[in-house]
């Protein structure tokens, strides 16, 4: 049995375990980058208490979130908005009046493009810069400047880090933001991975100082609960009430705000996962370029991107791991990328060494 693996997104557990037959227990999936630690405890908790209230109607203020991201992001609550999910976030920003065009990295996240198209906005593309000797990307901020100081009123969509390779933004000169700013360009950061590296790596704090910098916020990746769906984004208050009346009523439910106010706090789990993930992104790594069909692009968070020898069919390896329960991401159909690129989750040592074991197995076979 052929299964397509070209899909928009990863993270398709359900469909994995209908063809196979098999339980969503038995799915190993490394095409979803989510906390492999689970839940927060404190989360699940407190979730389980309010689960009878789901009878309710969700507490659209909602006031508790607010005032614990106002704190721990030390940002003022009329700059703070939340969604369905990072993603509903971003398709409301892409309505942002007097954008001309959206401007997006390749490769990058598949929902910006999409974003842009369902408000009828052109999409440009720039490459970011690949080097093979040191096998890794970094943003061109040449280009980047040159195209945004030769155009007006565009979108500026920055991974940080990005997605599917890892980039983070670390340019420390001020002159991108002042461009931005002088050619009526706005400027998004989507650091809906940076949970994993901590509060130095984000750029949230230029909210403050330009009125056209957002800044999103996934919480289901770090937090682990893709399935409630929350997300979160920064901005002047301008913007911020503009987003609130382009996302329906009662967008974050219930659930999803009791566990975010309880997880965001918890402390432990936090600096667990930090720990657990800086440990087993680097052995991991390490332990995959020793395939020598493999190159890798050293991980800045929780997910690796590879390439496979031309040699070698990359669906025909997807295909051998699927029927193994294990799902990795093709990451062929991105620009910037082509044939025989792959993404790895980065997950617990167990199931790291069951991805190992399999792809040794594959290359001997």
């Amino acid at each position: 049995m052929m299964v397509k693996t070209t899909n928009v997104h990863g993270g398709n557990v359900h469909k994995a375990s209908r063809l196979l037959d098999t339980s969503l227990d038995q799915i190993l999936d490394f095409s979803a980058n989510i906390n492999p630690l689970g839940m927060s405890a404190k989360g699940m908790d407190a979730m389980n208490e309010a689960f009878q209230h789901v009878i309710h109607y969700p507490d659209p203020d909602m006031t508790n979130l607010f005032a614990i991201t106002s704190e721990l992001w030390d940002m003022p609550k009329e700059c703070i908005a939340f969604g369905n999910g990072a993603a509903e976030l971003i398709y409301a920003i892409c309505r942002l009046p007097e954008i001309e065009a959206v401007y997006v990295p390749a490769p990058g996240f598949s929902e910006y493009s999409h974003g842009a198209h369902s408000c009828g906005l052109p999409v440009i593309e720039y490459e970011l810069q690949f080097d093979a000797d040191l096998f890794c990307f970094s943003y061109p901020l040449t280009t980047i400047l040159h195209d945004l100081n030769q155009s007006k009123h565009r979108l500026v969509f920055i991974g940080n880090p990005n997605n599917p390779c890892g980039t983070l933004w670390k340019h420390e000169s001020r002159e991108l933001f002042e461009v931005c700013k002088k050619n009526g360009h706005y400027l998004v950061f989507d650091e809906s991975f940076v949970d994993f590296l901590g509060d130095d790596y984000s750029m949230r704090n230029y909210v403050k100082e330009y009125d056209n910098v957002i800044v999103v916020h996934s919480l289901t990746k770090f937090y682990a609960v893709p399935g409630l769906r929350i997300g979160a984004m920064m901005a002047n208050p301008m913007i911020i009430n503009f987003i609130k009346s382009h996302i329906p009523s009662w967008t974050v439910n219930h659930l999803a705000q009791i566990y975010s106010e309880k997880a965001l706090q918890d402390t432990d789990y936090i600096q667990e996962t930090r720990t657990v993930l800086k440990q087993e992104k680097e052995w991991l790594y390490k332990e995959i370029v020793q395939i020598d069909v493999l190159q890798c692009i050293e991980p800045s968070v929780n997910y690796i991107l590879c390439h496979l020898d031309d040699q070698y069919s990359l669906e025909d390896m997807i295909q051998h791991l699927y029927h193994q329960s294990i799902l990795i991401r093709n990451c062929s159909h991105y620009t910037g990328l082509g044939p025989n690129w792959f993404r790895i989750a980065v997950k617990i040592r167990e199931q790291n060494e069951q991805l190992l074991q399999a792809l040794r197995a594959y290359f001997t076979l």
